[in-house]
């Protein structure tokens, strides 16, 4: 019962935003550490206003988000960073494919009275596989605004652990991968490319960035690209790639 959670959560100030990052950074590397199926958990500022910050965290299931929330050295963390004046959620979706599952009630008092989600169900692809063939390139990328082609398109262009699209309530359709792997091959470019309203791509290696840029550039129509190269925690659990 994998599930993702997508929060935008708006700061009180810039220098609240930096600290949150700050306590974040160090609540991702005790999850990294010690709780492996937390497959993705990262967070970072928006291109929008450096007060608004967006977390992306994949779990494998219930019992591993709740094993990493009641981490004593991550609930002190927790608790420096998040507290009565350091803002508020503007927006809280819980992803899952198995929606119709009722979750237990301590997950669900959390998820619904704590963070007050909106659950979404899983449209196309998956939240965790363990391929294989493995490469070197590690990028979280978050499309709005996608038209049908997307998931599909992308899935021939790149090896992914992570590819989930998905529709908000206002009809946008968005996609969340976490790409692993970025084909050499050329592949055939379709008079009628799939479109995106905006991708944004988080990654840190200034050679994948340039190699992915290009991808997206030749192979879908985009309106706007966002990179984010500064950001706390991690795309892909390392533990998790050297199986």
């Amino acid at each position: 019962m994998a599930f993702l959670l997508h929060v935008e959560f708006d700061a009180s100030s810039e220098s609240t935003a930096t600290n949150m990052l700050e306590r974040l950074a160090g609540m991702a590397n005790i999850v990294h550490r010690d709780h492996p199926g937390v497959y993705t958990y990262i967070f970072r500022h928006s291109n929008e206003a450096k007060t608004k910050l967006i977390f992306t965290e994949i779990y494998a299931n219930e019992q591993v988000f709740l094993e990493h929330s009641g981490d004593p050295e991550f609930t002190k963390l927790y608790q420096q960073a998040f507290n009565a004046t350091s803002g508020k959620s503007r927006k809280e979706l819980c992803i899952r494919n198995d929606i119709n599952i009722p979750l237990s009630s301590i997950t669900a008092n959390i998820l619904d009275n704590y963070l007050h989600v909106t659950y979404i169900p899983l449209q196309e692809g998956f939240f965790y596989r363990n391929l294989t063939d493995k490469g070197n390139e590690q990028v979280l990328i978050v499309c709005t605004g996608c038209d049908k082609n997307v998931y599909e398109q992308l899935n021939v262009l790149v090896s992914c652990a992570t590819c989930v699209t998905f529709e908000e309530s206002n009809g946008s359709r968005q996609l969340i991968a976490v790409v692993v792997q970025i084909s050499h091959e050329q592949k055939s470019i379709t008079d009628n490319k799939p479109s995106i309203d905006t991708v944004e791509l988080v990654c840190s290696q200034q050679e994948t960035i340039d190699k992915f840029k290009d991808m997206i550039n030749k192979y879908f129509q985009v309106q706007s690209l966002h990179i984010q190269t500064n950001f706390s925690g991690y795309i892909h659990h390392e533990s998790l790639q050297s199986n």
